[in-house]
């Protein structure tokens, strides 16, 4: 039996690996520089690159002419790993409007904003900016919870100098919202003390209701005010936090509708306080 297929077809598909030596297979992986990912079933999402759905590789060698590589956020070498794992897309930017969530793409994300700077030297170009940004946006995925390394990373982003643009963090926050846990308690509380007045705090606030404890709640009281006042709710329900009724109260005639559900909600769900001693 004669095989005629590209090298990039044998490392992605099964059935023709299962004809090849295992060595060779190795030797082809290091030649195209493809990190031995674990394999998982294809992903489907709208606007997928035509060609793809059934597991083709032949799409990554007809490109739309609006993809050149290394500019505006397209990076075939990113391109070619994803579909490796069965993550067909040309950008990053098509994956975080696509599915909720991309298993076997979190060790890629992980890895390539680890490596950023190292990957594409130089100074903060758009194209990095772009890659960048995609690489957080896309670790807004359940399926990161509890990832050390991408926490860490999340973190490091935001204390980044010069920082990163606003749209930027709050994607970093949501995702640490998302997939840190209770763990991360004093990281993200450390982060939240740091940084300044006007950051997208909203998601890290919300993060407090996971953990049930008096120092989250006194954290969180502290946000009962500004931008903040309806995330720092929330998280006080989520926590069912005690002795905090009557510093809620007065939100239930907040001109703001949302904080006012939130503050009515709060009444609902928090444990009234306790009679005093007779």
């Amino acid at each position: 039996m004669v095989l005629i297929v590209d090298h990039r077809t044998v490392i992605n598909d099964p059935a023709i690996q299962s004809y090849i030596d295992t060595g060779q297979i190795q030797l082809i992986r290091k030649e195209l520089d493809t990190p031995d990912y674990p394999h998982h079933e294809p992903i489907k999402y709208l606007r997928m690159p035509p060609g793809s759905e059934d597991g083709g590789t032949a799409w990554m060698d007809d490109l739309p002419v609006r993809y050149v590589d290394g500019q505006r956020g397209f990076d075939r070498r990113i391109m070619e790993e994803l579909a490796a794992v069965g993550v067909p897309c040309y950008t990053l930017g098509d994956l975080a409007n696509g599915p909720r969530t991309i298993p076997q793409g979190i060790p890629i994300f992980v890895d390539w904003l680890a490596d950023l700077e190292k990957r594409i030297p130089g100074p903060e170009s758009e194209h990095r900016a772009i890659i960048r940004s995609g690489l957080i946006r896309n670790l807004i995925d359940p399926a990161a919870r509890g990832n050390q390394q991408a926490i860490d990373l999340l973190i490091a982003q935001m204390r980044r100098q010069p920082p990163l643009p606003t749209r930027t963090q709050d994607w970093a926050c949501l995702a640490l919202r998302t997939i840190a846990t209770g763990k991360n308690f004093d990281q993200i509380a450390g982060l939240l003390a740091e940084l300044p007045v006007g950051s997208p705090t909203i998601p890290l606030v919300e993060y407090l209701g996971k953990v049930k404890t008096a120092r989250s709640r006194d954290i969180a009281v502290k946000y009962l005010g500004g931008p903040t006042r309806e995330a720092a709710i929330k998280a006080l329900v989520q926590m069912k936090a005690p002795d905090v009724r009557h510093l809620i109260e007065p939100f239930l005639d907040d001109p703001h509708p949302p904080v006012r559900k939130q503050a009515l909600r709060a009444m609902e769900k928090l444990p009234p306080p306790e009679p005093a001693p007779a």
